[in-house]
């Protein structure tokens, strides 16, 4: 069968929520491995927004009964991130020790015994709310000095991370339902105290009101729909709402019990989407700000062979399935954040961690999924339906040019569908001819990953295995060539591989 696509029957108006990410550690951004890293990001333009921790145990202490700050790691950390262009996405944690109420009650959340640079996470309550209240609105006042309020007031800020799990917050409890609900009573107070706070700056600057929002959510929905519920009642400011959605897990994912799956993504992003509407007006943006095909950030091939997928072309598919099965349910999403970590603890490349590039700065397939999707463009169209095991998304702009995205894989992943052959046929196309500019990601092209399995290179790399995987890792055309538009009509073939990734420009 052929894809027919028509160019004159837009379904809707698409904004880019995909090209965003959560960066960590955020330690890492005064280091040059981590500005390494961003840098690219910044000149290839892959990430509007990045997530980023304020870190305020680095900022805040206590002598003598008093508050003393020390903006300065903040400083260099948001004066980069700036300076870069990036739009900021702000975590307001974690606590300082002297202010916890038990300051012994500490989390690593790493592979490793500490966080980078031998830091760890206090996930006690605060001893003193009061006193957290005045460090947001201190650490709010800085900022907005600093910056400026109409630069500030573009950014999301974030009340803490994941509060409704041990690693995170009231490590004393477990990780259950039950222990949610506790949990959600004290992340109501810090998230009251969070909203004060930033409010009082604001109206002792005269800055207007700023962008804040929670609770980010790990994974009890009793606990979201509880912070939902409580700021409905209680007429407390939320402009955001935010929540993580990752599929499967690696222990799961390792037993075959829930293997990789878009729909598990879907199937999550709906249901928070329900949750928010029966609380929420719709004015109030929804930010997921982590996204991943399993959890586990600091989970690798090490432990969980299976997290090799993060490796391959299988995430660079995952990643445009998902994007597309998203807008055609109509998704009403602000942000959407991939999840980068582990950088700090890898010892080798191609070791499962959840990252962009390798140790020695090799770009894997789903960073070159994130440069390929950026090309998509605004203009949803029609299309009659595609062939089984492919997903299509046709967009194209006012100009006259197009952007298709096609997957073809099965459904998790796991199957060898054979090559097929395709043809594509987009009709009330103006001009004589246009410009055909293929872009793949699939096992033969821009995978460094299978041609280090292909060649049987070993774990120490030699200088010039890094330059060669290097090198294959940029992002090229597979194809150009000139078709041909008859009376409105641009047809050509494509070839589909298995667990493929195609984008085809038409300019």
């Amino acid at each position: 069968m052929s894809i027919i696509i028509n160019a004159g029957k837009m379904i809707k108006k698409q904004s880019n929520f995909w090209n965003n990410i959560h960066f960590h550690p955020t330690d890492a951004i005064e280091d040059d491995w981590g500005k390494r890293i961003l840098d690219t990001i910044a000149e290839e333009n892959i990430a509007d927004t990045v997530r980023m921790y304020s870190m305020l145990e680095d900022i805040v202490t206590e002598r003598d009964g008093k508050l003393h700050y020390d903006f300065s790691l903040n400083d260099k950390r948001l004066d980069y991130m700036t300076e870069k262009g990036f739009g900021i996405l702000l975590s307001y944690n974690f606590l300082p020790p002297f202010l916890a109420k038990n300051p012994d009650l500490k989390s690593a959340s790493a592979k490793n015994k500490t966080r980078y640079k031998g830091k760890m996470i206090v996930n006690s309550i605060p001893a003193d709310y009061d006193i957290w209240k005045e460090i947001c609105r201190a650490y709010t006042e800085h900022i907005i000095k600093r910056y400026g309020a109409k630069t500030v007031s573009k950014w999301y800020l974030q009340c803490y991370n994941e509060p409704d799990i041990q690693p995170y917050f009231m490590g004393e409890l477990d990780s259950s339902e039950e222990s949610a609900e506790i949990r959600l009573k004290e992340y109501i107070k810090l998230y009251c105290g969070f909203a004060d706070g930033i409010n009082e700056a604001c109206q002792t600057l005269g800055a207007g009101k700023m962008k804040i929002g929670g609770p980010a959510l790990a994974v009890h929905m009793n606990f979201f729909e509880g912070f939902m519920k409580y700021v409905k009642e209680n007429n407390v400011q939320l402009d955001f709402v935010c929540a993580h959605d990752y599929g499967t897990n690696p222990g799961a994912l390792e037993s075959g019990e829930i293997p990789l799956d878009v729909e598990l993504n879907c199937k999550k992003y709906e249901n928070y989407r329900k949750a928010i509407d029966k609380y929420l007006p719709t004015s109030v943006e929804f930010v997921i700000d982590e996204w991943g095909a399993s959890t586990g950030g600091f989970a690798d091939c090490e432990h969980f062979p299976s997290l090799i997928f993060r490796e391959t072309e299988i995430y660079a598919v995952f990643f445009a399935k998902m994007i597309t099965r998203l807008i055609e349910r109509n998704a009403i999403i602000s942000k959407l954040m991939i999840c980068l970590s582990g950088q700090h603890e890898m010892t080798e490349d191609f070791s499962g961690f959840r990252n962009f590039f390798s140790l020695n700065f090799i770009k894997k397939p789903i960073y070159n999924a994130f440069a390929v999707l950026r090309k998509l463009k605004e203009n949803v169209l029609y299309y009659e339906k595609a062939p089984e095991n492919t997903t299509l998304l046709a967009t194209s702009d006012n100009c006259g040019n197009f952007a298709l995205v096609l997957t073809y894989s099965s459904e998790n992943f796991n199957k060898s569908l054979p090559k097929i052959s395709q043809e594509i046929i987009i009709n009330g196309i103006s001009g004589k001819t246009k410009r055909v500019i293929f872009w793949r990601i699939d096992e033969k092209n821009i995978n460094p990953y299978r041609v280090y399995c292909e060649k049987g290179y070993g774990k120490n790399l030699t200088v010039e295995q890094i330059q060669e995987l290097r090198e294959i890792s940029q992002l090229r055309p597979a194809e150009e060539f000139e078709a041909e538009c008859i009376d409105g009509v641009c047809k050509f073939e494509v070839e589909l591989y298995n667990n493929g990734l195609l984008l085809i420009e038409i300019l």
